[in-house]
Parts: C-alpha cells; structure tokens; sequence
C-alpha cells in the first residue's frame, strides 16, 4: 500500500478529489516552468503594530520575501511581489490603512522597488468591494494573477502552522507554490487549531470561501472588515 493514499480524514470520494485537484495543479505548474517570471506571494497578519507597521510575525515574513525576491534577482529572474490584505479591525480597533499598504512600504523601505510590489492594485482587480480578508481570498488573487501575468513560479510566505491550509486553498484554485515559512515565537495562527479545525473545514466543508453563500466568508468579513462610512 502507498502511504501517501491513506487519508482518515475524508471519504474515498473526497479524498479522490483532492488527488485529482493535487495532480492538476502540479501539470499545470510543469506548463508554465520554462516562463522566468517569479510571483512571491507574502501572507500579512493582522492587526498592524502602532503606527500602521507590520508586527513582528508579518515583519519576519517579509524580510523572508525581501531575502526571496534578492535571490531570484541574483538569479536573473524577473520577479514581482504580491503583499494581500485589505484594511482590518481587531478587536473593534481599525487600521488606518490596508495590510497590503503596510507591507509594501515596509518592502519598499528594504530596497524593492515599487513598480515591483503589489496589493491594493491586486486586492481591488480580483476581489473588488469584497476585500482580501484570509487566506483563502489571498491564494485566490495570487493564483489569479500568477495565470493572467504569465509567471513561471509561485512562491508563498507564510507561517509554519498556516502553510498546509495555505496549500489546499492554492490547489482548489489550480497552482502549486514554493511554500516557505517565517517562524517566530508566538505566532498568530495555532498549530492544534489549524490541525483539528481549520485544515479539516477545509477539506471536507468550504475548501475556497470565494461563493456568495459561504458562511466561512461572510464570517471573517464581519469580524475582520471596518464597517462600511
């Protein structure tokens, strides 16, 4: 028996499905590995620290983008950066500005140059008025725009405990990425949670909370979202 097939946690079918959607994404990725283009997809994390900047977990990860995006240029490979996330609330608490904004200044301050990052730009052709608020919006946009810039690589920074739900999200919408990860001491996203709960829903009960009926979605828009005026 290949160990890979066994799957406790999904019925035959479901599990069937996700080999399917697997091994899709992997041919498609092997059409578009003689393109140099490189997409580097940087998780935020919210809420952003005093002054609008990125906190330590969102911090870490973009000096991990900053030390990718080097590396390809060294590399001669073209490279663009894509830092998702509309504005938020925490705990009743507004940021004054998105969490795209706030990564891209802080990417920018390290020596990328803006022509080369992304966000409100992306946020706003993808999602529209609905925003980029979790990582399934976020691997929605980045895939989408992997596709329609013609890129040959997808590279995605996240945290440790984030990174598989990360990667279910990115197969469900057809693309297989490079994942690298930013550890930190305490990170926002709990290893338990994302193991008994957050990888399991999606598996089994909204694998891209992109649908106008997702209750999962509509969920994180009215904790996450300012209130509209």
């Amino acid at each position: 028996m290949d160990m890979r097939d066994t799957t406790p946690l999904l019925s035959p079918a479901a599990a069937e499905r996700w080999r399917e959607r697997l091994l899709s994404a992997q041919a498609f990725m092997r059409t578009r590995r003689h393109l140099p283009g490189v997409l580097i997809e940087v998780a935020a994390q919210h809420p952003l620290a005093e002054g609008g900047t990125p906190g330590e977990e969102f911090a870490a990860r973009l000096r991990r983008g900053h030390e990718l995006f080097q590396g390809y240029l060294k590399a001669g490979r073209p490279v663009e950066v894509y830092v998702p996330g509309s504005r938020h609330r925490h705990l009743g608490v507004e940021d004054e500005s998105s969490l795209s904004r706030a990564g891209g200044d802080f990417l920018e301050k390290l020596g990328v140059p803006s022509s080369a990052v992304h966000g409100d730009d992306l946020n706003a052709r993808y999602k529209g008025d609905a925003g980029v608020y979790g990582s399934a919006d976020e691997c929605f946009v980045a895939a989408s725009y992997f596709r329609d810039g013609g890129f040959g690589t997808l590279v995605s920074v996240c945290s440790p405990a984030q990174m598989m739900r990360k990667t279910l999200h990115y197969l469900q919408f057809g693309v297989y990425p490079l994942n690298h990860t930013a550890p930190t001491p305490e990170g926002h996203h709990d290893f338990l949670h994302e193991l008994l709960v957050a990888v399991p829903d999606v598996l089994d009960t909204d694998d891209t909370l992109q649908t106008s009926d997702s209750e999962g979605a509509e969920l994180l828009r009215a904790v996450r979202r300012p209130p509209a005026g």
